[in-house]
């Protein structure tokens, strides 16, 4: 029997958006060859969803609001 998969729309808040906003002007990072120098994770949970931002320089930044679960 095979799975039938629904479709999944994850979303930033404004609040999280305006947090990788001011992260990513701290980091005056160049723009890579392909344009993106960032990677936008989402692992959904029991919870709710966490939203991680990767950098090509290998940091990173979680932008969910622990409080709010």
């Amino acid at each position: 029997m095979e799975k039938e998969y629904k479709e999944m729309t994850f979303t930033l808040s404004a609040e999280q958006v305006k947090k990788f906003s001011e992260w990513s002007k701290e980091k005056q990072l160049k723009s890579t060859a392909i344009g993106g120098g960032y990677t936008v994770c989402f692992t959904p949970t029991g919870l709710g969803d966490i939203a991680e931002v990767r950098c090509v320089d290998g940091t990173s930044i979680i932008l969910t609001d622990y409080e709010s679960f």
